[in-house]
């Protein structure tokens, strides 16, 4: 028997209106009755082939959608990335593996020459890479981290925003960093992360760190 999941309930009513579609056109397209997309759109799971049929139905010839788009939790990835960043520090991609795309791209803001892990980290390799250049220079303070940000779903996406306490290697902060994540999720996996932040202040901190 298929296993059950719920739907992203605000991307599948996101999909079904860009359509202009009402529910029972969404039902009558994907050979269900009208009471089954209530309730995926309630939240309520379904099962997976169930949820396969209704991305078929909503796919286009511009965009092809899955299952695994329509089941992802943008915010509950999001929320287990940030985690795995102040826990696992410079393992993260490691720890996250299962959930992001091998040829995933970060973004991180600032200029390479004042912030070292700053620019585009193409693929898992580069991306391993980048978090221990990060974690070389900067650590995680002692801190109730998870109240220090917070979470919107965007569609299949989720932004990430709040203040960050990591700071040079020996050297606390005064203040919080402001940041703004994008994650863009493709079939349940990471495939693009915007890392922005006040790069001005970052610098600062990198370039007074360095001081003797």
């Amino acid at each position: 028997m298929s296993r059950a999941f719920a739907c992203n309930r605000d991307f599948l009513r996101q999909l079904r209106l860009r359509n202009g579609w009402t529910q029972a056109d969404l039902a009558r397209r994907a050979g269900y009755s009208e009471r089954l997309i209530s309730k995926a759109e309630a939240g309520a799971p379904i099962a997976r082939d169930t949820i396969s049929d209704l991305a078929e139905a909503l796919s286009s010839e511009e965009e092809q959608l899955y299952w695994e788009d329509l089941a992802c939790d943008p915010i509950q990835l999001a929320q287990r990335y940030i985690y795995a960043f102040h826990i696992h520090k410079k393992n993260t991609i490691d720890v996250l593996e299962d959930m992001i795309d091998p040829e995933v791209v970060f973004r991180i803001a600032g200029n390479p020459a004042d912030i070292p892990f700053a620019g585009e980290h193409r693929g898992l390799e580069a991306a391993r890479q980048c978090f221990h250049i990060f974690f070389s220079v900067l650590e995680v303070p002692d801190h109730d981290f998870e109240k220090c940000f917070q979470y919107i779903c965007q569609g299949p996406n989720a932004i990430i925003w709040g203040q960050s306490w990591i700071h040079p290697i020996g050297r606390p902060l005064s203040a919080p960093i402001q940041i703004s994540n994008l994650l863009k999720f493709r079939r349940g996996k990471l495939v693009f992360l915007d890392d922005c932040f006040d790069t001005a202040a970052g610098a600062a901190c990198l370039n007074q760190a360095s001081d003797p």
